[in-house]
């Protein structure tokens, strides 16, 4: 097994390529890491040409860039990649022993920069918890444990799906976890730089719970920085006034929303009294919009004393709404699903449906019906 991932700041390489084929190279050497074990793999260049993808057969890294290569050949990882996939992969090491002795454990883990987490097997964290997390980690990057990397025969392994490998490489974190891993990790703890908890949710399996780790700690708070400021900008207020004058905001928000639903509820009551006056079968919508028609089928509801049919042409289909107060609502829509293969349903004063034909040919149907 290569050694060359014990130091994850291993980021030069100069080699000879070993096979070539369909755009991909191998080399004699390689400070490139694959996507493998739960890491993302690494980007940088190779002969100043940036290396597009990289992929594993067995323990063969393949390589593919944007040209040809020709020797010598030269490898540089890019720095910043590499310590972001390390670091996140030392913090989960850690997180790993600090659940194991809880009796929970890490089901998923998501190690890119723009997001980051794992997810734990349980929906019932009790409180302070993520503080407590917050607090474990926080002592594991100041004591600075040094991560050990040792190897061992595979057969001398307990888990029987690492004893097919002549060695087994192992990876310790003082007393806090110790398990087989080949991905590059930190050199010690502090070189993780950092690591916050940004929130948690629950999920389908248990709890997700979203962090920042390495030099993303730096990034999200430039960025969250950045989107307090333009909040603060938009709002016309400092950052020790955001928080009030937001609540202020959502208060006049919900109150302009208010009065909007009133008026827009007057509105339509008027329209419905409008067009209720023109004894007409089928009344128009004049909005083509689902949340209209709904709008206005209910003011049209509560004046007819006939039956009528309020209508919309709403994405190049007809929706439409049947009101009976005498409980003819059914037998209408049965006429319509025959005549125009229509879909829909409802009680017997009130049914709703669409019909795949243009209001015109809608219009022109029911005038059929009706005669």
């Amino acid at each position: 097994m290569t050694r060359v991932y014990d130091d994850f700041l291993n980021l030069h390489c100069d080699t000879t390529i070993k096979t070539a084929q369909d755009g991909w190279y191998s080399f004699e050497d390689t400070v490139f890491y694959g996507e493998k074990g739960g890491i993302l793999p690494d980007e940088g260049t190779i002969n100043g040409q940036k290396v597009l993808e990289l992929k594993w057969e067995g323990d063969v890294l393949y390589h593919r860039v944007e040209g040809e290569l020709q020797n010598p050949i030269h490898m540089e990882v890019d720095r910043m990649t590499r310590w972001c996939n390390a670091s996140v992969q030392s913090a989960f090491h850690m997180l790993d022993g600090y659940y194991g002795r809880m009796g929970l454990h890490i089901v998923a883990i998501g190690v890119h920069p723009d997001n980051q987490w794992y997810e734990l097997d349980t929906k019932d964290l009790p409180a302070g918890h993520l503080d407590e997390v917050q607090a474990f980690m926080d002592e594991q990057i100041l004591n600075n444990l040094k991560t050990e990397i040792s190897y061992i025969k595979g057969c001398d392994y307990p888990d029987p799906k690492y004893q097919q490998f002549e060695e087994v490489r192992m990876v310790k974190f003082g007393d806090v976890d110790t398990q087989p891993c080949g991905t590059p990790h930190v050199n010690e703890t502090k070189d993780i730089l950092g690591f916050t908890i940004l929130g948690s949710a629950r999920s389908g399996r248990g709890t997700k719970v979203f962090v920042a780790c390495g030099p993303m700690v730096n990034v999200r708070l430039q960025e969250y920085n950045a989107l307090l400021r333009r909040m603060a900008t938009a709002a016309t207020a400092g950052f020790d006034e955001l928080p009030q004058k937001l609540e202020s905001l959502l208060s006049a928000n919900k109150q302009l929303t208010k009065e909007v639903d009133e008026l827009r509820r007057a509105l339509y009551e008027y329209k419905a009294a409008e067009l209720l006056a023109t004894e007409d079968p089928v009344l128009i919508c004049p909005e083509s919009d689902p949340k209209a028609l709904r709008a206005l089928s209910q003011a049209v509801a509560a004046r007819t004393t006939r039956n009528v049919i309020v209508a919309a042409e709403c994405g190049g289909q007809t929706q439409f709404t049947i009101l009976s107060p005498d409980g003819k609502a059914r037998e209408i829509f049965v006429q319509i699903k025959t005549a125009l293969n229509a879909t829909g349903g409802g009680p017997l004063n009130m049914v709703s449906g669409k019909a795949p034909v243009s209001l015109d040919e809608f219009l022109c149907t029911m005038d059929k019906i009706n005669q």
